[in-house]
């Protein structure tokens, strides 16, 4: 199967608070098992960093809706890349609140402990998500 890993980082608008974050994800982990995408996704009050991994066609069309979105703006493309095995295989859509990552997994990819994912590299973005991902119960 031709599948793809997209790693993006985006700011959050005014348009987006906790309930619009509850709702993303319910309609994500809906829409995302429908379309085979499986991955993560890190949120702080400022900042989204994500990770899709699934189909091509899929995954392109979803990230050209998520960079129409207003609820995001300076959306930027950190990886894009073909993949012959996903990272996120067990989850539609993976939530971690920054503020919930342990400090010491925070302070080896940001050096000060502040999450700041527009200065991460694609490889630090996706070593980053994989590490937090761990500390999740289980598949959502």
């Amino acid at each position: 199967m031709n599948e793809v890993r997209l790693i993006y980082v985006s700011r959050m608008t005014e348009e987006c608070d906790m309930r619009a974050i509850q709702d993303i994800l319910a309609v994500s982990r809906k829409n995302n098992q429908a379309r085979r995408i499986s991955g993560v996704l890190c949120y702080d009050p400022a900042f989204f960093l994500q990770c899709l991994e699934g189909p091509r066609t899929d995954v392109n069309d979803l990230y050209r809706s998520i960079q129409q979105d207003p609820r995001h703006r300076d959306v930027t493309l950190l990886e894009y890349c073909d993949i012959e095995e996903r990272l996120f295989s067990s989850w539609a859509m993976g939530f971690v609140l920054a503020g919930n990552v342990d400090r010491g997994i925070l302070a080896k990819y940001t050096g000060g402990g502040k999450f700041s994912p527009y200065a991460l590299t694609a490889q630090q973005a996706r070593d980053f998500l994989v590490e937090i991902a761990a500390q999740l119960d289980g598949p959502e």
